[in-house]
């Protein structure tokens, strides 16, 4: 499932590719996939144009020039490729087909989870899953202070607030696990137990290892709107525990551990995180 960093890079691209074209048609092979019906979303959105992309949480939203915003959601799995006129979509395969005036086409291919949700001008707030999102973690407005206020009562373990995404935006189980060995902070550690120094390395550590992600990805098994892969796992010390069983920690040479915590996988560093 894409996370920030993956959303972010996947926007960038389709800024560059999408921006300006206009919708020709739409055809919809999968309805389950929208939350309105085949002829509310076509008469809201052909003949629309892209005006800009952007990330929110694990969403990716597009504003239209009728002030109508679309948000994807590509669940695990999910793909956005910009396609040529030759090319021909396979129906079974692709659940949305976008059209524009000059040919390109976009598929939009769902594997698990994925929408397709048109919003009214002005009610993106109001939308059932994007208007209760967290705290975007790269805002400016993300600073230390407010998240020791946000972890402040919480009892909780830390990770389980770290992938709720009603309390912070865009983390998933990928870039969650160099964050807390970033923080050396045990993924069961309980958040009132955090100190204040905890508090000001899991902040850094946030905003470095999705930064990180931005440079490096997008992350296992993403893509951008052209299908470009990226660097994760190619590049030396990226990442520095996630997926590294038995593998050593580049601070103290300890192997990595693997263990549940909840329902999700933990990578850690026995020695860094106890």
């Amino acid at each position: 499932m894409p996370e920030l960093p993956d959303i972010v890079l996947l926007a960038e691209s389709m800024n560059q590719a999408l921006v300006g074209k206009t919708i020709h048609q739409v055809q919809v092979n999968q309805p389950k996939v929208l939350n309105r019906t085949i002829p509310t979303f076509k008469n809201n959105v052909q003949g629309r144009t892209f005006q800009n992309f952007q990330q929110r949480g694990k969403w990716l939203l597009s504003r239209l020039d009728n002030d109508w915003t679309l948000a994807f959601n590509l669940g695990m799995g999910g793909e956005l490729r910009i396609h040529w006129s030759v090319e021909t979509p396979d129906p079974n395969r692709e659940r949305v087909v976008f059209y524009f005036n000059d040919g390109d086409q976009l598929w939009v291919h769902f594997w698990w989870f994925g929408h397709i949700h048109l919003i009214k001008p002005g009610k993106v707030q109001d939308h059932p899953q994007v208007g209760i999102l967290g705290e975007e973690p790269l805002c400016d407005d993300f600073t230390v202070n407010k998240l020791a206020s946000m972890l402040e009562g919480k009892r909780g373990r830390i990770k389980s607030y770290l992938l709720d995404q009603r309390f912070i935006a865009g983390i998933g189980n990928v870039y969650v696990q160099d964050i807390l060995w970033h923080a050396e902070l045990h993924p069961n550690r309980k958040s009132n137990t955090l100190r204040s120094d905890d508090i000001k390395k899991l902040h850094h550590a946030i905003q470095h290892v999705l930064k990180e992600g931005i440079r490096w990805g997008p992350g296992p098994g993403e893509q951008d709107v052209w299908g470009t892969r990226g660097q994760w796992g190619k590049q030396p010390g990226w990442p520095h525990i996630a997926y590294r069983t038995e593998k050593p920690c580049p601070t103290c040479q300890t192997l990595v551990e693997e263990l549940r915590v909840g329902s999700t996988t933990s990578y850690i560093c026995p020695k860094c995180q106890k």
